[in-house]
């Protein structure tokens, strides 16, 4: 990729229902795959970054979601306090909800020198890179997401899942921020039976009283755009192709057909 760009970065600000999202991130990935078909002598669009929170919901990777039954569905919706939707993305069940920052990357793997094993790798250090910014030590082990705490032991900070079409990637991470880790004693992370979920704010509560420091505001709260920004300046320095800028935009820059989305009930 001879013309560098920058990273566009969409956050969308409060709960975003989890289709609108989606709706978002497959008009992104149609703009990709248009064009490819084209084989246009333009550059690839620039890559995006979609950033944002849900109201609750459980999503199940492609592999997973055909065989849940109707009660474990059930399960999943709590009594209507949860969502639930099947994904493309691989990995198994995981949740999503306030307090949790949901990251989708969409961008062109050949544009940006990349394969499968190093997108998710970027993924990873992106997100160790935004931890460390908070004082906090990450780290990858053989299960997907990045992890903190002793060995054996660990605690689970992020999760992850892509989808690839065409070269064209999808989906990403969950990073726990402030969530309320009740949520995730609903499922089995990564299909391993007494992993626990942990979250920034906790990690950084523990790092404290240890005498450690933390970045907190005075609520002590951390800000879910802040995080949102440093992960995406994290992304935008590892990414290949891209002049380390991160470029902010608004929902209409980069999803014109909101309006009929919206026609569409997708809110």
């Amino acid at each position: 990729m001879n013309r560098l760009v920058s990273l566009r970065h969409l956050h969308l600000p409060g709960l975003t229902p989890y289709l609108r999202a989606s709706a978002i991130q497959e008009y992104l990935v149609q703009v990709q795959l248009d064009h490819k078909a084209a084989e246009p002598i333009l550059p690839a669009p620039s890559p995006v970054l979609v950033t944002f929170q849900t109201p609750p919901t459980y999503t199940t990777g492609r592999r997973e979601a055909p065989y849940l039954t109707v009660s474990q569905i059930a399960h999943l919706r709590a009594d209507g306090k949860a969502e639930y939707h099947p994904a493309l993305r691989g990995g198994q069940t995981t949740f999503h909800g306030p307090g949790q920052i949901t990251a989708y990357l969409v961008l062109n793997l050949k544009a940006h020198s990349l394969d499968v094993r190093s997108h998710v790798k970027l993924l990873e250090e992106s997100t160790i890179g935004t931890c460390t910014h908070y004082g906090l030590d990450t780290f990858t082990t053989s299960n997907p997401g990045v992890w903190t705490g002793p060995r054996p032991g660990e605690r689970k900070l992020a999760s992850l899942g892509v989808h690839v079409r065409r070269r064209i990637t999808s989906h990403g991470l969950g990073i726990n921020v402030g969530v309320d880790l009740e949520w995730f004693d609903r499922i089995v992370m990564c299909g391993l039976k007494g992993m626990r979920a942990t979250n920034i704010e906790r990690e950084i509560e523990a790092r404290r009283a240890m005498g450690g420091g933390g970045a907190k505001g005075a609520d002590g709260k951390i800000s879910i755009r802040g995080v949102a920004d440093i992960l995406a300046g994290n992304v935008a320095k590892r990414l290949a192709g891209v002049d380390g800028r991160v470029e902010n935009v608004a929902e209409m820059d980069v999803w014109p057909d909101r309006d009929r989305a919206n026609s569409n009930h997708v809110l």
